[in-house]
């Protein structure tokens, strides 16, 4: 089929034509270089009671806690009081104290976990004013997190990182809010409701009266794409015919989750000036998105062995939109599991089992394959900052990377950030398994419980929020067990990215030299590929083997 050559080389070209010029007008907007929305700004900046006066990395991080820890208690009580509070046509009750905790770590972390059907659970506020908010906010967090770390390369002997609150306004203002509204407008030309009618009541084929949902939905879509949230305004996200009606409306739902992802790897060119660098690093992300989707679509063009017999369509439909088919689910499914977005168009549970192991991949490697928005960019600079010190070691150099030194302090934060994913994913996951109800909570007992097991809490602790379908989410104990590795996969590493810029603002740069070891080109891509595979994913080799690896051998044993 011509579709599973275009479709993916179409996706590719659309994410990373626009990169370029995109992340040139970034760097201008943190820089104060675009200033078309200067009264705004400042009006916003005068409410947050700050005057923009730059920080050292602690107060920078303290800032993000304070901010983010109230748009976390302010979320967690609108869903708690949602029955109190106005734009509720349909009188939904509160959530209890779980479900509320578990969302509310949700969207302030940037995750949209979601363990509720937005249209059976939520009221228009809270989707409005609680979820779209931090929508934004979350997603802006992450961009100022990596722009404090791109100052810290690129500046010396200072302990400026820039202003919190200036980076998030600036962010929201000039990138989020124009990008949604256009985003948001295209929707609901394609046919995305955004209204604050009641659900209308309508007669299905079968005489039975149901209720047909509506709300504001166009609007929260628009910025959960763009900011790699996720979180879907029906429950079945994206595969909802309201959420995403056209084939237009999946491609730029699609190309969306990733556009500021990739923009965010040029903005660090400009930053430590060497585009070279940031081309290695791009093209290094995009060498692995083109693997995974050449696996997930290879695997999803082969047909179910235990639904063979009943169609002559090519390839896995089961789980699949007709709208969209094998091909355009693969592509949404391995592009929102490199980034932080979990969105979904299609049942992940029902992608053939290597392809559900290229999502886990995705995301058990941290989500640096362009990742989430700032969050990416700043994970995979993890990544190079181990590259260059371990080539370093190895030519018995001390590491040296765009003329600073890497000491130990840098490596420690480093390795304290590689700890995150392993403790998330098997010290919390596996206590799970250790609860006397764990085979209701994974719904199986075989292979694919384990994979559903790893799925999820990859999917907690870094910050994506898809699911295969069958895990109970909202389970008192997984409510609060995932809200903590959400937590931890958030946290665990802006600190450390955070005090490695302190790090590296503090340090001389030093002249280069011919020994030092090239952060561009063909051997510093294959390196840095090598090594985010290996250190991102040696630890899940052992629960891959026993899960996605063991089912996919059961297959073609014939047992299905």
């Amino acid at each position: 089929m011509w579709q599973e050559i275009i479709y993916p080389v179409a996706f590719v070209l659309l994410v990373l034509l626009p990169a370029p010029l995109l992340g040139n007008y970034l760097y201008r907007v943190f820089e104060g270089k675009s200033r078309w929305l200067a009264p705004l700004e400042r009006a916003t900046l005068a409410c947050c009671g700050t005057d923009g006066r730059e920080q050292d990395w602690k107060s920078y991080a303290l800032s993000l806690l304070a901010f983010n820890g109230a748009g976390f208690g302010l979320l967690f009580l609108i869903l708690l009081a949602q029955g109190l509070l106005p734009l509720n046509p349909q009188q939904l009750p509160g959530l209890n104290w779980q479900l509320a905790f578990n969302t509310a770590v949700s969207f302030m972390t940037n995750t949209n976990w979601q363990a509720y059907s937005g249209e059976a659970s939520l009221s228009y506020f809270s989707q409005m004013v609680g979820l779209t908010t931090q929508n934004f906010v979350s997603a802006a967090t992450g961009a100022a997190v990596a722009i404090a770390l791109f100052r810290g390369i690129a500046r010396q002997q200072t302990t400026h990182l820039g202003n919190f609150w200036q980076d998030l306004v600036r962010f929201c203002l000039y990138v989020l809010l124009p990008m949604a509204l256009i985003l948001a407008l295209l929707l609901v030309w394609q046919g995305v409701p955004q209204s604050l009618s009641a659900y209308l009541p309508f007669h299905a084929l079968e005489g039975q009266e149901q209720l047909l949902p509506l709300g504001p939905a166009a609007s929260q879509i628009a910025i959960k794409q763009l900011g790699s949230n996720g979180g879907g305004f029906f429950g079945i996200n994206s595969a909802h015919p309201f959420e995403n009606p056209t084939a237009l409306s999946n491609w730029l739902e699609m190309v969306a989750l990733l556009t500021l992802a990739a923009a965010m790897v040029c903005t660090l060119g400009r930053y430590v000036k060497d585009l070279a660098h940031s081309r290695a690093i791009l093209i290094a992300m995009t060498i692995m998105l083109v693997l995974g989707l050449c696996l997930a679509i290879g695997q999803e063009l082969q047909p179910d062995p235990a639904l063979a017999h009943l169609t002559s369509e090519a390839g896995n439909w089961e789980g699949k939109e007709s709208r969209f088919g094998p091909v355009l689910s693969s592509i949404w499914e391995v592009a929102t599991t490199a980034a932080s977005n979990g969105s979904v168009n299609a049942m992940h549970d029902s992608f053939a089992p290597l392809a559900g192991m290229v999502a886990m991949i995705n995301m058990l490697l941290g989500e640096v394959v362009f990742g989430g928005v700032g969050a990416g960019i700043y994970g995979m600079m993890l990544f190079v900052l181990l590259t260059v010190f371990l080539c370093g070691l190895m030519v018995g150099r001390t590491p040296t990377y765009l003329g600073k030194r890497l000491g130990i302090t840098e490596m420690k934060w480093v390795v304290a950030s590689m700890l995150v994913m392993p403790v998330g994913v098997l010290v919390i996951g596996g206590i799970t398994l250790l609860m006397p109800d764990s085979a209701t909570v994974i719904g199986h007992d075989g292979p694919h419980g384990l994979s559903r097991l790893i799925y999820a809490y990859a999917s907690a602790a870094g910050n994506n929020g898809s699911a295969f379908a069958g895990f109970a989410a909202a389970d008192s104990w997984q409510c609060i067990a995932i809200g903590l590795a959400m937590l931890l996969g958030r946290f665990g590493y802006i600190i450390p990215v955070l005090a490695i810029a302190g790090q590296l603002a503090r340090a001389p740069r030093q002249e280069r030299s011919e020994g030092d070891f090239p952060v561009s080109g063909p051997l510093f891509i294959t390196l840095l590929i090598v090594t985010v595979l290996l250190m991102g994913g040696l630890s899940f080799l052992p629960v891959l083997a026993l899960g996605p690896v063991a089912e996919h051998l059961s297959l073609l044993g014939g047992a299905f």
